[in-house]
C-alpha cells in the first residue's frame, strides 16, 4: 500500500546507545599505510632454438635484409628494372603473352611506423651489382636506390609505380629478389591487387 499524500512520515529513532570512544582508541584508529602488493619476478628463461645453427644464421641473414620501409638509408637512385613475369609464371599454361612488372603479395606485412595505407609487392629487379658493388656500394643501398629509382619514373604527371618503399630483399644470381611496399593499391603494371583487411 502507498504512503497518503500530505501525511509525514515518522522518522526511525535509534533506541541502540553509540558506544563512546576515548582519545586512545582514537589513535589506534589511525589510517594504516597501505602496503604495495608483491609482484612477482619474473625468471629469466634460456630461450633454446629447436633449430639447427644454420637456420639461426640463415635467419639472421633474413633479418640483414629487411629495411624500415619509411627511413630512408640513401637518396641514391640505381638505375634498374623490373623483369617482366607473365601472371602465372609458367605453373599453369597460359594463353596470353601479357607481362606486368610484379604481383600484389596477399600475405598481411606488419608495416609500422607509417600513416598510410600500403600494400605489399613481390618483383625481380634486374641491375649490374657488380658496377654498383665496386663502385662502393653494399646490397641494402643497393637494393633501396633500386627502389627510388623505380618509384621516380613517371607516366605523365603520375609516377608509374605509385610511391615505392624497400621492405626486403635477397640476391639470387645477378637479380634482386625484392618485396616492397605501395601506397597504389590497384597498379596496372602489377598482376592482382592489394588485399584490404
Amino acid at each position: 500500500m502507498a504512503w497518503p499524500k500530505g501525511v509525514p512520515r515518522k522518522k526511525k529513532v535509534d533506541t541502540e546507545p553509540k558506544p563512546q570512544t576515548t582519545e586512545t582508541e582514537v589513535k589506534a584508529e589511525a589510517p594504516k599505510k597501505e602496503r604495495k602488493p608483491r609482484v612477482a619476478k619474473e625468471k629469466k628463461e634460456e630461450v633454446s632454438y629447436a633449430v639447427d645453427e644454420d637456420t639461426v644464421e640463415i635467419r639472421k641473414k633474413l633479418d640483414e635484409h629487411t629495411l624500415d620501409p619509411f627511413i630512408p638509408i640513401t637518396v641514391d637512385k640505381i638505375e634498374c628494372e623490373f623483369v617482366h613475369l607473365t601472371q602465372w609464371m609458367g605453373l599453369i599454361p597460359e594463353t596470353g603473352s601479357e607481362t606486368r612488372g610484379g604481383r600484389y603479395s596477399g600475405s598481411h606485412f606488419p608495416v609500422k611506423g607509417c600513416n598510410q595505407t600500403v600494400w605489399p609487392v613481390l618483383a625481380y629487379i634486374k641491375t649490374d651489382l657488380d658496377k654498383y658493388r665496386e663502385a662502393g656500394y653494399d646490397d641494402k643501398t643497393i637494393y633501396a636506390g633500386c627502389i627510388n629509382y623505380l618509384s621516380g619514373i613517371t607516366a605523365g604527371k603520375k609516377k608509374k609505380y605509385g610511391n615505392l618503399f624497400p621492405y626486403t630483399f635477397s640476391i639470387k644470381e645477378d637479380k634482386i629478389i625484392a618485396t616492397f611496399v605501395t601506397d597504389d593499391r590497384k597498379n596496372k603494371n602489377f598482376w592482382s591487387e592489394g588485399v584490404i583487411r
